[in-house]
This record gives C-alpha cells, sequence and structure tokens, in this order.
C-alpha cells in the first residue's frame, strides 16, 4: 500500500496533497458510521489483494522511513474499555490466491503494536474458502466477539483495526467488515 500519510517534525500526521479527494473510502481502513443508540458500527471496506503477504494494513507512516507502520488520530478506533457485540465479514467480490489463503482481522495501538491480531476474525474464520464467493458472510470469532458471560473488552488503549493476510497471498477479494460495539467508561487517549 502507497503511503498516503506523513508524520512531520512535530509529530503531527499530514495527508498528502488530494488525500481525501482521491480516497473518500480508502481499502481497508475503519470509518466509523453514525449512531444515536448504545451499539456503534464501524465499517472497513476491505480488498485483500492490496495488503501485502505477512503486513497489516496500516494507515500511516510513523517514522518518515516510507513504510506504513501505525496509525494516526485521524483513524477510526474502538475506544478503549468498550466492548465488542460482534464483527461480521461479508464478501462483495470473490476472493482468489493460493489454496490456503488466510486473512486476520486485529486490534492494535496508535503506534502499531499489536493488542491481537486475531480478537475479531481469527485464522478459522478468514479463510480464502470463506469469502471465495459474492455474499458469502461470516461471522468473526475472536476473543472479543464471544457470546459468553463476562467476556472482555478492549482493553485500556484505543483499539485501531488491522487485517493481516499471512500464509498465502491473495490476487483479489473484496468486501465489508462491520464492527458493532458499544463503548465502555470515559474515552482515554493512547
Amino acid at each position: 500500500m502507497a503511503v498516503t500519510r506523513w508524520t512531520n517534525a512535530d509529530g503531527l500526521q499530514v495527508a498528502f496533497p488530494n488525500y481525501y479527494a482521491a480516497n473518500p473510502k480508502l481499502p481497508n481502513q475503519a470509518r466509523f458510521l453514525e449512531s444515536d443508540g448504545a451499539i456503534k458500527t464501524i465499517e472497513i471496506d476491505y480488498d485483500l489483494s492490496l495488503i501485502a503477504n505477512g503486513t497489516v494494513s496500516y494507515s500511516s507512516d510513523l517514522n518518515n522511513d516510507g513504510t506504513v507502520d501505525g496509525f494516526s488520530n485521524a483513524d477510526t478506533y474502538i475506544p478503549a474499555n468498550a466492548t465488542v457485540l460482534r464483527t461480521i465479514v461479508i464478501a462483495t467480490t470473490a476472493a482468489t490466491g493460493t489454496a490456503g489463503a488466510i486473512f486476520t482481522v486485529g486490534t492494535y495501538k496508535k503506534d502499531g503494536t499489536a493488542i491481537s491480531a486475531t480478537n475479531l476474525v481469527t485464522a478459522t474464520e478468514g479463510l480464502l474458502a470463506n469469502v471465495n464467493t459474492i455474499g458469502k458472510r461470516t461471522l468473526g470469532a475472536g476473543t472479543l466477539c464471544a457470546t459468553t458471560a463476562g467476556t472482555a473488552g478492549v482493553g485500556a488503549f484505543d483499539a485501531y483495526i488491522g487485517i493481516t493476510t499471512t500464509t498465502q497471498p491473495f490476487t483479489a477479494g473484496t468486501g465489508k467488515i462491520i464492527i458493532e460495539y458499544i463503548d465502555g467508561p470515559a474515552d482515554v487517549a493512547a
């Protein structure tokens, strides 16, 4: 993925010219959908072919070395102490790639450190076979999506969402990832 934002000397993220005009819906980047109720929704238009094998769908170059390696304040995140209700993956273009291609969806701190790369969608749900037909729907079964009593929330840090491809590369595959959550106590910056 091309670098679309860089960090200036003051540590602020700066977008390249035409960033917003050319990228109204950036692939593999989360965006918040407005909600008046308790349940909040984050939506990601994913494109698995744009995520290099073994990398995370970071949005920002934090140290200006030409490599995206973290997130910025402009990115959507699940607030600290929130609880995730469910994660849904829906294929809108059939995924293709080498047999055994896998992706996961997890949470990260703003600096790119993994909280858990699989706590929304694990390798079991992120199989090529689960997104290889238009309209296929898969429910994430990561630890944050558990339906048992006492399921933990996202923790003390704001949780940025990252997609990782593993094992084999995808050559195609687009769709939506929808994450529903309920805010915890007051938001804590991370």
